[in-house]
């Protein structure tokens, strides 16, 4: 399979024009909404059991509107006064430095905060508030042009001095995701008003991916005077970006309400306003959307529900795979996942079709022992990932764990094996994950003891303060990642690399002087061929050496009412939340 880095060692030249296209006017028969009494069964999870309620639904019906009255099919769906969707956890301010999760968090950040690279719809990163961009003959010099009709949401002009001060702010005032991707970054001057110049301590080959696409720019005029970034209160006066929206209303653990930048310099947005609503549970957003009281889920749907989703009239599901993971991680550092042949054996114990037919309905892809998504132009198709549960019991016997007195656990070193396994309780997906996996874990004599969890607990447990210098304080856990670790090929050193500083999200305290070496080389090799050779290797090892079991990545099904907007794209792997669906087509890069 070809393999390719979208590197921008070549060059890139000239302005990115963007415009907006005018919708044509045609008949069309207007939609209204009204209540129907009618129940509709519902199922969920609950502690790990089935349970089935029933939810009145808000139904769409169609009525033939005046002709006065008659709206263009483009005005109808492709535009919208007003979206309203769901959440599930409160993102604080959203700013760099208050936003929470990887999503919805960082795809509700740059909603106001432009990056200078932006991802297109097939998840490559594309010039955006960069015109032209150049590098150096040894790559440790990249100079980039910007457009110069950029603002800042109060009216400001968006210059090279912010783009400086930003990179140079991250340094000063450290951040466990902007400063660790600014770490190749050496020194940040400008060359007049709109050209910014880079020095890299050594050439970057996800440059593109990992700072100018990911990193948000900030207003200078804002943040030259915010020394206390964790604690500083922000205001609709002080949470100024350069995106297609900004927060003009906040109540916490309630709702956000966005407004459009009218003079975007993309072209204004396709809402006019946004509100997130948010919700306790996947349950009650589930409830909200089938009694109307959101437009959109922006969390996937729950695998079960979907069908009932497209039962309603009015109502899509977008659907595509996901770079988000599902899989489980341990202490390697403890007895028993400190001993390779126990970590094969649970990963040959694991049945992982069964998993994507039995929880995700078959709307997941099977994950690969080498991490990787099937989907990645950098997947090794030579990795085979296996279940065979009596090679995972023979491989015990041969190495002397057994289960010498017949209670059906086996011992090592004279120790049942048996340990805590966490999960978040929250989690209906997640806890079935670790109820099936105890079982299959049980089957070869392994005892796993599923404990329930609030999310901020275990997230403290496994990753104390989200940062991995911290150590860890749990045996094993079923855990993920956001989409952006998957589609950015070089972050794979950041799960496996021993030297914190590199392997920034390194859960397991894994440490091979063979995988660090890869990922040394990966860190700063630019040649698209050597890199996926490197890859394959990376790939190799971590099946044979299982630092985590990767379970499966879950497909995203997102449902709407496409009668209020109908203007998602869906990113690969990444879905359909994002600033791009928000954008006229002839808009997004």
């Amino acid at each position: 399979m070809k393999k390719h880095f979208f590197w921008f060692l070549v060059a890139l030249a000239g302005a990115i024009v963007l415009t907006a296209c005018q919708p044509q006017s045609v008949e069309v028969t207007r939609v209204i909404t009204e209540t129907v009494l009618e129940e509709v069964e519902v199922t969920r999870m609950v502690e790990g059991e089935s349970v089935t309620e029933t939810i009145e639904v808000t139904r769409v019906v169609e009525v033939e509107a005046p002709a006065e009255e008659e709206a263009s099919a483009e005005e109808s769906m492709m535009t919208a006064e007003k979206v309203r969707m769901s959440i599930t956890d409160d993102e604080s301010t959203i700013t760099p430095y208050t936003y929470v999760t990887g999503y919805p968090g960082w795809n509700l950040l740059t909603l106001q905060y432009d990056t200078l690279y932006q991802f297109d719809l097939a998840g490559v990163p594309q010039p955006w508030l960069v015109t032209n961009a150049e590098a150096s003959e040894d790559g440790l010099t990249v100079t980039l042009d910007l457009r110069e009709d950029v603002t800042w949401n109060d009216g400001e002009a968006l210059t090279a001095e912010d783009v400086k001060f930003t990179f140079d702010y991250f340094k000063e005032f450290p951040h466990g995701r902007f400063t660790r991707d600014l770490t190749p970054v050496e020194a940040t001057e400008t060359d007049g008003d709109y050209r910014v110049v880079l020095t890299l301590s050594a050439p970057t080959p996800n440059l593109e991916q990992s700072i100018l696409a990911d990193v948000p720019i900030m207003p200078q005029h804002i943040w030259n005077n915010i020394d206390n970034p964790d604690d500083f209160v922000f205001d609709s006066v002080t949470n100024v970006g350069s995106g297609p929206y900004k927060i003009v209303e906040y109540e916490p653990d309630q709702f956000y309400r966005f407004e459009a930048n009218a003079n975007y310099f993309a072209g204004a947005p396709t809402v006019n306003e946004l509100v997130l609503v948010q919700f306790a549970d996947d349950a009650g957003t589930l409830a909200g959307f089938l009694a109307s009281e959101v437009d959109m889920m922006i969390g996937p749907a729950q695998p079960e529900q979907i069908a009932l989703m497209q039962a309603i009239d009015g109502v899509e599901v977008s659907e595509g795979p996901l770079f988000t993971t599902q899989m489980l991680i341990y202490d390697m550092e403890k007895v028993p996942f400190n001993n390779l042949a126990v970590r094969q054996a649970m990963s040959l114990a694991i049945d992982r079709q069964d998993m994507v037919e039995t929880i995700y309905l078959g709307k997941a892809t099977s994950g690969s022992a080498g991490w990787t998504h099937p989907v990645s132009a950098f997947f090794n198709e030579n990795v085979v990932t296996t279940y065979d549960p009596e090679a995972a019991m023979a491989l015990l016997d041969e190495v002397g764990i057994v289960d010498s007195d017949g209670d059906g656990i086996r011992e090592l070193d004279g120790e049942p094996l048996t340990f805590e396994f966490i999960v978040d309780g929250g989690n209906s997906i997640r806890l079935r994950i670790a109820e099936l996996t105890r079982e299959m874990l049980a089957v070869v004599g392994i005892n796993a003891e599923v404990v329930a969890l609030e999310r901020t607990t275990l997230v403290q447990a496994v990753w104390p303060d989200f940062d991995v210098n911290n150590g860890r304080n749990y045996d094993m856990a079923v855990f993920g990642w956001s989409a952006p670790v998957q589609a950015d090929p070089i972050r794979f050193s950041s799960l496996v690399h021993s030297d914190t500083s590199i392997g920034s999200i390194n859960l397991t305290g894994y440490s091979s002087e063979a995988m660090d070496a890869l990922a040394n080389e990966l860190n700063q090799t630019i040649d698209p061929v050597r890199q996926g050779e490197i890859l394959d290797e990376m790939q190799v090892l971590m099946a044979e050496e299982l630092p985590f079991i990767m379970l499966m990545y879950p497909d995203g099904g997102y449902a709407y009412r496409a009668t209020v907007y109908d203007n998602w794209g869906f990113m690969t792997g990444q879905g359909v939340f994002h600033k791009l669906s928000f954008l006229e087509e002839s808009a997004r890069p």
